[in-house]
């Protein structure tokens, strides 16, 4: 609580008023008491926050009075501020809490999603490396064409589910050992339809994007996939990656009817065509893209091997 003059030697009343609200970083409260002041000094102490203007002679017991409320209301600021930091306190303790809740809960829903993904991927390979390696090379080609890091994490987390529709067909057809007939290749198929069916169940973003990607992951960009034909843009973009991806893999993947292909036979079997695949089947975008980054495909192969095979050629047809 400071009690000045206006008038005074070496530096006025009012000048010290507006210099320690300035220089100093306390809460302080002004009187002024003077016996020289007017109508307009006392506007301009009060614009630059003086709580009092007092005018001699002085009441000494309006003077305690005025003192007095000065003292309270520091008092309550005081108590107030106390007041604001310590909810600030709690709120920065809460706000630590929540976000390890939120990263609790991130992680058994990445947990939740993989566990769903490597069902039916660990009955018809009796592995889970493939699923791995999908959600690595998804990864890859959204880094590649600049998404968002949130948006790369998304089909990060939906890639694996691609056929995951795959736990609703038939074992005498999943896990048949020869070629299928035309008929049992109409029900391997339906794994899409079965996958989605599985996956839109959800509206959160990472099952939005797997249901889409279960449904049209085997569609082409010349409109010769299943099961609707769609060609170029209409087939949704993650579904053009993860299509891209999967072939990669079972390209280089062993099987019944084929050995595991070089890099090198891959890439050639991409980008040139061998009869049954053919580079008008990959959106022309990400076919350059994996020219210029075929020796990151290669890497995330060898980092992620398989270590057990045993599907069948029924399986090869649908995914080749």
């Amino acid at each position: 609580i400071v009690i000045t003059d206006i008038k005074m030697p070496g530096q006025e009343g009012l000048e010290l008023v507006n210099n320690v609200n300035s220089e100093i970083d306390r809460d302080v409260e002004f009187i002024i008491v003077t016996g020289y002041g007017d109508t307009l000094e006392e506007i301009r102490s009060f614009r630059l926050g003086v709580r009092e203007f007092l005018n001699k002679p002085i009441d000494l017991k309006r003077l305690l009075h005025v003192v007095q409320q000065a003292d309270e209301l520091l008092y309550h600021g005081q108590s107030e501020k106390f007041f604001r930091e310590s909810i600030a306190a709690e709120i920065d303790a809460k706000t630590v809490e929540l976000r390890t809740l939120v990263v609790d809960y991130e992680v058994a829903f990445e947990q939740a999603l993989d566990a769903l993904a490597v069902t039916a991927e660990y009955k018809c390979r009796g592995t889970t490396d493939h699923v791995k390696r999908m959600a690595a090379y998804a990864r890859l080609m959204a880094a590649e064409l600049g998404w968002s890091e949130s948006r790369q994490k998304v089909i990060e987390l939906a890639a694996p589910l691609h056929d995951v529709g795959k736990s609703g067909i038939p074992d005498a057809v999943l896990l048949k050992p020869g070629e299928l007939t035309p008929d049992e290749f109409v029900i391997m198929q339906q794994h899409t339809e079965i996958g989605h069916g599985f996956l839109s169940r959800s509206d959160h973003p990472v099952m939005r994007s797997a249901a889409s990607i279960a449904l049209l992951h085997h569609e082409r960009w010349d409109g010769t996939g299943y099961l609707r034909g769609l060609e170029g843009s209409e087939i949704p973009i993650e579904a053009r990656i993860i299509a891209f991806g999967d072939i990669y893999d079972a390209l280089r993947s062993k099987r019944q009817h084929k050995p595991a292909y070089s890099h090198e036979k891959a890439l050639s079997i991409i980008l040139e065509g061998d009869g049954r695949t053919l580079p008008e089947h990959f959106d022309p975008t990400l076919l350059e893209m994996f020219r210029a980054r075929s020796d990151e495909f290669a890497r995330i192969f060898a980092s992620l091997p398989n270590r057990s095979e045993n599907s069948s050629p029924g399986l090869d047809s649908v995914e080749n």
